[in-house]
């Protein structure tokens, strides 16, 4: 068995230790990724890049709530990797939840909430920066990972932009991330966010090198079948319930 696919395996071993969502035989062809940042109200209504990517606590138990009546089962990104390639089945309607940067709300508002639904989540990690202002600390990922409810996945150092550095450069950020995430966590790192959504064939050659299984963007659409450049449906704090839903 290749390496990579071993590791894998050995992911979704682990994660199926927790795991108590049944499986069914079901195509699973088209995805959604979501994709979250601030899950908190704005503190500074005049900073309007915070706001474009806040949403509300109300209106994401909101969406949570949603996803628990109509039938969804959120999976990591694990399992997504292995029901496309045909090591594990689907659930009926398979989303993945993903949240970028690790920011001290994910563990104050966002992984209560996960709890609430017994939802799977995946937080990517921005190794450089835990610890200190607005992130969360190392004791606070490792009690949300012991919970098996959420796995954390790479985010590049000090969140780069990838293609601004060389290949050498961009795939030690990469590496790095990987190795003390692992070590931090004690789980398989598989996957990476590339800061900001910008990558290129040179990034994501760096990270098939250093190791990943897939890569994610943030691009608008849904996952078809796995790949280095993954898109995301980008959750907006202004939708409706019903514009959520519209997105799935």
């Amino acid at each position: 068995m290749p390496i990579l696919k071993l590791i894998i395996f050995l992911a979704l071993s682990l994660e199926f230790c927790f795991f108590t969502t049944p499986f069914v035989k079901a195509s699973a062809t088209n995805v959604p990724i979501l994709m979250y940042h601030y899950v908190a109200n704005n503190p500074n209504p005049k900073d309007k890049a915070r706001d474009s990517l806040s949403v509300s606590p109300d209106k994401f138990d909101s969406q949570m709530d949603y996803l628990s009546k109509n039938g969804f089962t959120p999976i990591t990104l694990d399992t997504l990797y292995g029901i496309f390639n045909k090591q594990v089945s689907s659930p009926a309607k398979p989303v993945v939840l993903t949240f970028d940067d690790g920011y001290i709300d994910f563990y104050t508002i966002v992984y209560p909430i996960l709890r609430k639904y017994n939802f799977h989540g995946v937080s990517f990690i921005p190794t450089g920066l835990i610890g200190g202002s607005y992130y969360m600390n190392w004791n606070q990922i490792k009690e949300i990972q012991a919970s098996g409810l959420v796995t954390f996945e790479a985010h590049t150092v000090g969140h780069v932009n990838l293609p601004s550095l060389s290949y050498k450069d961009a795939l030690k950020q990469m590496q790095d991330s990987k190795n003390v995430l692992s070590a931090q966590t004690g789980y398989p790192v598989n996957f990476i966010a590339y800061p900001y959504g910008t990558t290129n064939s040179s990034i994501q050659a760096a990270a098939r090198a250093g190791g990943f299984a897939g890569g994610l963007g943030t691009w608008f659409g849904k996952s078809t079948g796995g790949g280095m450049n993954m898109p995301r449906i980008k959750v907006s704090g202004f939708w409706s319930i019903k514009e959520f839903a519209s997105r799935l």
